[in-house]
């Protein structure tokens, strides 16, 4: 009998994707994001609703269900998952509202405490509805890192309310901090897992792999990127006979030939969304100083401006020039009227431009990405990472189409990427949730990594 979920809070469909091919059925989806919605649809099925969660509850979804399927009566929903977002528990969005405080456009209360008031912070309570709802046998629920220090109104630990709202619905919870880079993607992505059962047992995490999957084998047989452009220079993947690694290889087999609705693996030779920003002249001057800390000590944008103006000058394309100091260092054209490109504050945005280092699992992708690509230039070339590049560095299927079919806009396919759960870390949970259900998962990381034995995936 093939197991039944439900995906809260859904965005492109990470999660929604790597429990599909642990073998977990996905019936029924919600997210509010219009664009993530034509994601997931074109991707994963038509059984996502576009809706915001506050005014579409559980009753809702099960009659939708009941729509879809044809059935007087919902059959049982086996898993409730999702990521509730809660940005005050993101370390980013408290520094911002601290900020606000400070100047005095911030007008909540609890200042002090890592919680603050964000309406948005109680969604995870919709959750807790949908729970006491459908009484899954399992939940599964994601959130970020700053979870585990966020305090509640009277000042106790966040994680401990969540704890005791599960408690009371008769759920045995299991919590702890992951990385997926522990389960083969790689991308040192931490996110706080809340794993509950209705069993007398307590529920298990997959065991973490005994090695790290590093950024350039994710990426290394992509074509090279016109700095003018942004546009590939060609359409053709390197053989995969010329890929040194071996977990490299495998993680780009199961990519290339993945088919993203799980049913089966397929080939394709199809090379999408490998595309970026193009490289403006002050950038292409400054990029080729940055350096990642890999073979070198690492260099910065701060390390760079001012102190190496006149090598930047030397590095600025033809037809360009710097401006005076008294008028900014600007980057204009020599005889061309027309935009001139400033240079950030050392002092305010020092780490605003970082290299990737190839040798070590990426750093966490953000949806920031959807603004600018500095915290992500190239680990070997002088530009910013591509959509293609992200979605691997999620762990995403080269089939997985951001764009929708051309409907979504490259920087909102950045946006969905940095928000998305990646679907290995998901299929890790997935395959250890059926396990713990008394079934046999489809898929798991051993069918990406085949030395890997199922029995070694579980703790």
């Amino acid at each position: 009998m093939v197991l039944r979920a439900i995906d809260l809070f859904a965005g492109a469909g990470g999660l929604s994707l790597g429990l599909q091919l642990a073998g977990i059925d996905v019936v029924g989806a919600i997210e509010w994001d219009k664009a993530a919605v034509q994601v997931y649809r074109h991707n994963l099925g038509d059984h996502i609703v576009e809706a915001d969660i506050t005014s579409f509850g559980p009753e809702k979804m099960e009659t939708f269900i009941q729509s879809r399927e044809g059935n007087d009566a919902i059959k049982p929903i086996d898993l409730v998952c999702g990521g509730p977002p809660c940005p005050g528990f993101s370390l980013i969005g408290r520094s911002k509202i601290m900020n606000l405080i400070k100047t005095g456009k911030w007008h909540g209360s609890e200042w002090r405490h890592g919680f603050i008031d964000d309406p948005r912070n109680q969604l995870f309570l919709e959750f807790v509805k949908y729970v006491r709802h459908f009484t899954p046998r399992m939940f599964l629920m994601e959130n970020v890192s700053g979870m585990f220090s966020s305090k509640t109104k009277n000042g106790g630990p966040m994680i401990d309310l969540i704890l005791a709202e599960f408690k009371q619905l008769g759920y045995n919870v299991s919590v702890k901090l992951l990385s997926a880079s522990s389960y083969g993607v790689p991308q040192d992505r931490k996110r706080v897992i809340f794993l509950g059962t209705r069993a007398d047992t307590q529920p298990l995490f997959p065991m973490e792999l005994p090695w790290k999957l590093p950024l350039a084998n994710a990426i290394e047989d992509l074509p090279r990127i016109d700095i003018n452009t942004g546009l590939a220079k060609s359409q053709k993947k390197a053989p995969l006979s010329k890929i040194q690694s071996g977990h490299g290889k495998q993680y780009l087999r199961w990519l290339r030939l993945l088919k993203t609705d799980g049913s089966m693996l397929k080939k394709t030779g199809k090379l999408s969304s490998h595309v970026t920003r193009k490289v403006n002249p002050r950038d292409q001057a400054v990029f080729p100083f940055l350096k990642s800390g890999e073979k070198e000590p690492r260099i910065l944008y701060k390390d760079i401006y001012p102190k190496m103006v006149k090598e930047i000058k030397q590095h600025l394309p033809e037809g360009y020039i710097m401006s005076k100091a008294s008028d900014g260092h600007r980057v204009v054209h020599r005889s061309k009227t027309g935009r001139t490109w400033k240079w950030y504050d050392p002092s305010k945005f020092g780490d605003k431009m970082r290299r990737m280092r190839s040798d070590m699992p990426s750093p966490t992708l953000v949806a920031h990405l959807a603004k600018d690509g500095y915290m992500f230039v190239h680990p070997w070339e002088d530009r910013t990472i591509t959509v293609r590049e992200a979605a691997r560095i999620q762990s995403f299927p080269d089939s997985f189409d951001f764009s929708a079919g051309g409907t979504v806009s490259f920087t909102q396919q950045f946006r969905q990427i940095g928000n998305a759960v990646a679907p290995q870390f998901a299929l890790a949970l997935g395959a250890s949730i059926i396990q713990q259900l008394g079934q046999v998962p489809r898929h798991d990381i051993s069918s990406i990594f085949p030395e890997l034995k199922p029995s070694q995936l579980r703790e």
